[in-house]
Parts: structure tokens; sequence; C-alpha cells
């Protein structure tokens, strides 16, 4: 076979049959290691492994968006191509890809929002702070502002804060803010992050382990071990209890648990640092410092007096209601 005869994509595989002699067969390149030592006269398949090859031709036309065109086409497809403009086939192919993409961003945002709204029922955050973000928290002196930003930047930065188990103290005066700050972080790591968050008081965790003496559906176990699961834990009322030994043996054992795993906490106490420290004991206290967490001092005075006027908390929180009014 002459070199003008072949394809310049084929080659020609040569061999030897007992019965037919030497041999010669043409074939794509790809096919001709498949092909080595197989006679074409035995096998019969020559036609089988030729090369199918589509004839092209050029088809014309004029759009009323962008005007003459021309595209090249296989001769058994140009008849369905005859009047279809390729750049408006383009147009309608990235649209649909648009589409497509918008719709797949829009299940993503869905399932998001649906993945916030059970973090949110899950958290057991109280309806009151739901709404508490940094932005509506009163920050007047530079000991409110030191506090805020603490917070805030844990927020922001809580991915790195799990990577190192970093936790907080909040302790002071009742009414100075230190449970709102402690929901707006909550808010912000469920909302931001998709991360879980549980917000409970030392009576509640009291409770909860309690009710496993009796025929509670859980163990001791399970139910201590549903303190340490979260991604945060907000424990909010510590050393305002009773103050009996149980009461700081199982608030102790999920503070160091949680320590242990490296996962962040926030402890609630209307305690100074000092009667804190008595309570919990010095250890759980210092180790609050690690991974850039630490004690945050609310010394200042009681904001709850000045909550009634304030018009940038959520509606319907602290506002008078017209049945009152008169009251």
């Amino acid at each position: 076979m002459s070199s003008s005869q072949m394809h310049s994509s084929d080659i020609e595989v040569r061999g030897k049959c007992l019965e037919h002699g030497d041999w010669v067969r043409t074939a794509p390149a790809n096919l001709a290691p498949q092909l080595e030592g197989r006679c074409p006269t035995c096998e019969d398949v020559v036609p089988s492994v030729q090369p199918v090859r589509f004839g092209m031709t050029t088809v014309t036309g004029s759009c009323t968006e962008h005007g003459d065109w021309e595209r090249q086409a296989p001769t058994m497809l140009a008849s369905k191509l005859e009047g279809k403009c390729p750049h408006c086939e383009q147009a309608q192919q990235a649209e649909r890809e648009r589409a497509e993409c918008e719709a797949a961003a829009q299940a993503a945002r869905g399932k998001r929002a649906r993945k916030i709204e059970q973090l949110f029922g899950t958290s057991e955050i109280p309806r009151r702070f739901r709404q508490r973000t940094f932005d509506n928290y009163r920050a007047e002196t530079d000991e409110q502002k030191f506090a805020l930003n603490k917070a805030r930047r844990f927020a922001e930065n809580f991915p790195k804060a799990m990577e190192l188990g970093a936790s907080f103290v909040y302790c002071g005066k009742p009414g100075t803010g230190k449970t709102h700050l402690a929901c707006a972080v909550g808010n912000h790591v469920m909302g931001k992050f998709g991360h879980t968050v549980l917000f409970i008081t030392v009576f509640d965790v009291i409770q909860r382990v309690k009710e496993t003496y009796g025929k509670g559906e859980q163990s001791e176990r399970q139910v201590m071990q549903s303190f340490v699961e979260p991604d945060l834990l907000i424990v909010d009322e510590v050393g305002v209890q009773f103050g009996t030994e149980f009461e700081k043996v199982i608030i102790t054992d999920i503070i160091n648990k949680r320590y242990a795993d490296m996962r962040p906490t926030i402890i609630l106490s209307n305690l100074d640092q000092e009667e804190l420290s008595k309570y919990l004991g010095e250890r759980v206290v210092d180790r609050m410092h690690e991974g850039g967490g630490g004690v945050v001092a609310f010394n200042w005075d009681s904001y709850r007096a000045k909550v009634l006027a304030d018009k940038d908390l959520p509606a319907g929180e602290y506002r008078p209601v017209d049945w009152m009014k008169d009251v």
C-alpha cells in the first residue's frame, strides 16, 4: 500500500500466518497494538477496524443579532444546523450554565439556612438573646470596648479558637452585658461558620445529671457527653446556685473534659475573679488563659436600667407596650 493511500493517523501492521503467509494491514495508530499477530484473512475483521471518516461541510446563515455567520459541521448534521446561529447557541448554553449554577447556589443557600435554623433551635440560647449581636451591644467605656472587642475577635476567628481550645470567663456584676456578649458570640458562630452551640445554666446542668439517677432515658455518661460535644458551650450562672460540692464537681468535670478536647467554653458568673477561683479552683480558671482566652471582668454598673430606652435593641424585647402604659 502506497503512502498516498494511507491516512496520516494510520500505520501498517505486519505479521505472518501459518495458513496465509505474510500479511499486512492498515489501521489507526491507537489500534495497532491490539492487531499485532492477528491475520486479517483469518479474522476477516478489516472493515471493523477502519476508522470512521466524516465529511465536513460549511453551513452558513444570517442572524438578526449577530449578522452573517458560518460554521463547519459534519455533512450528515448540516441540515439540522441550518438557521441555527452558533453565537446564539453559545449565548443560550452560557445562560443554561448560569441558571444551573444559580439553582445549585440557591439549593446550597437553602440547605445552609435549614442547617442554621436547626442549629439555633438546638442551641437553647434564650429567645430574648437570639437577636443579640456585637452591633447592638452598648460599649461606652474603655473597659466595655475591651470586652466587646475581645468577644468579637473570638467569634470572628472561632475556627482558629477551636484549633487552640481558647475559652473565656466573663465575670462581674449582674446586668453588665455578659450574657449579651456570650450569646452574640454564639449567634455569630452558628450563623457565620455553622458550628454547634449550647447555652445552659448550672441549674439545668445539675438537673439533667440528677434525672439520670431515676429512670431517665440517658445515662449520666451520655448527659455529660452532651455538654462536651458542642463546638461552643456557654455555661451561665456559675457560682450563684447552691454551691454544693456535687455542683462544683460536675461543672469542673465538664470544663476539664472540654479543655482536654480543645473545645471552647464561655463561663458566665456574677462572682469576681477571686471568688470564682475559689469556687472552681485556680487551676480551672488558669486554664482559661490558654490558646488566647482569658478572664474578662465586667466591673461597670448594670445597664438594665438603660435598656428600656435603647431603640437599637431587637423590637419587642424591652419596649413598653400599650396595655401597660396606664399602669
